[in-house]
């Protein structure tokens, strides 16, 4: 199939559509279809520090600190 035959299949099904979310969707996903999420630099330290601290056992489980809250609620 050639490009332009590729356009014209597609064109013809989005023609055909009467579903509004899934043309919206559509419509996302070509509006996003360049729009690529980049970290910035100031960013990707923290990153690498938290993967660290993972690697290294350094952090705390969602358990600890819902029982941490429910004390300071307590006091």
């Amino acid at each position: 199939m050639t490009l332009v035959e590729l356009k014209k299949s597609i064109h013809e099904k989005i023609d055909n559509l009467d579903d509004p979310d899934y043309l919206d969707m559509l419509n996302t996903m070509i509006y996003y279809k360049d729009k690529v999420f980049v970290v910035p630099d100031h960013m990707k330290e923290g990153i690498r520090q938290g993967t660290e601290d993972i690697k290294n056992g350094d952090f705390y489980k969602m358990e600890d600190f819902e029982k941490k809250y429910k004390k300071w609620l307590k006091e």
